[in-house]
């Protein structure tokens, strides 16, 4: 049996499902991605859950109806790339309707969460994103909240989604130690589904990237249960993560980007560390 599984996206024009309840153990949360070509217009309607759509890279420009009203109106986005550039990100609640123009093509990668109710429509520009740098040596790390957990940055937006980005340095590890939310233990963790989102590069041009998705679970006495490593060369790829203690760490002259989202029956964030590596200094702040 896997606990974390890696999945590949098919590249499908459009919106593209891909992670859900029907392939993977995700109670409360999917994943997806939408492509399009240049000079492309795309339109759906949001049914039975809400979405944070995160634009990867290219140019959209996004209308989004709700409740007889025209919530977003026409607003814009471009991106470069994940790794230099902030991010630009929408949430649409359940019965809302999208449409996404783009001039030149794009990239955008959605989390979804499992409800019937929502809140507002919201656009999010790259200045209503907080980043910040915390961490030393290898274990430092940009962070980006975009929609983030109750009481941080934006975190009244959604109803159940809490997403963001992190960007490693090269070689550089994010989130370590390793942390998990398996159970509800009050003032101590809660349950949350986690969905990872990667891309990738090296130092060189012409030089391979890599990372490495660590995730293994523990009893009441540090004994391993088991122990998952998947090694991520691709940037088309997500991680589902249900169970477990989970970290990232980028391959030496290679830089990691994790788009990360998570949810749970309701919306709350209390996680926890792996102990056994609490005498390290530095590595969250």
């Amino acid at each position: 049996m896997s606990f974390t599984k890696v999945y590949r996206f098919q590249d499908l024009n459009g919106y593209e499902s891909v992670i859900s309840k029907g392939n993977s153990e995700m109670k409360f949360m999917g994943f997806g991605r939408i492509l399009l070509k240049a000079g492309q217009t795309f339109e759906y309607e949001v049914v039975g859950e809400e979405h944070a759509v995160v634009l990867q890279s290219g140019d959209f420009t996004v209308t989004v109806e709700y409740d007889g009203k025209t919530v977003i109106d026409g607003e814009k986005g471009v991106r470069g790339n994940v790794y230099d550039d902030l991010p630009t990100a929408f949430y649409a609640p359940p019965r809302a309707r999208v449409r996404l123009y783009s001039e030149n093509g794009m990239e955008a990668r959605v989390f979804t969460a499992y409800c019937e109710e929502g809140n507002a429509p919201y656009f999010c520009p790259p200045e209503n994103v907080e980043e910040g740098e915390p961490g030393e040596y290898i274990y430092k790390r940009k962070y980006r909240y975009i929609f983030g957990q109750p009481g941080k940055h934006n975190g009244d937006i959604t109803r159940l989604l809490i997403v963001g980005e992190s960007v490693s340095v090269p070689g550089g590890w994010i989130g370590f130690p390793a942390h998990r939310h398996d159970y509800q233990i009050e003032g101590k963790e809660c349950v949350l589904d986690e969905i990872f989102s990667f891309q990738v590069k090296s130092g060189s041009e012409s030089g391979q990237g890599g990372l490495m998705q660590h995730g293994y679970d523990l009893t009441a006495d540090n004994e391993k249960i088991w122990d998952e490593v998947n090694v991520i060369e691709s940037d088309n790829t997500a991680v589902a993560l249900p169970v477990g203690y989970h970290t990232t760490v980028a391959l030496p002259g290679s830089t990691a980007y994790l788009l990360w989202g998570l949810a749970g029956p309701c919306k709350q964030y209390k996680v926890q560390f792996d102990e056994r590596y609490s005498w390290l200094e530095g590595c969250l702040y």
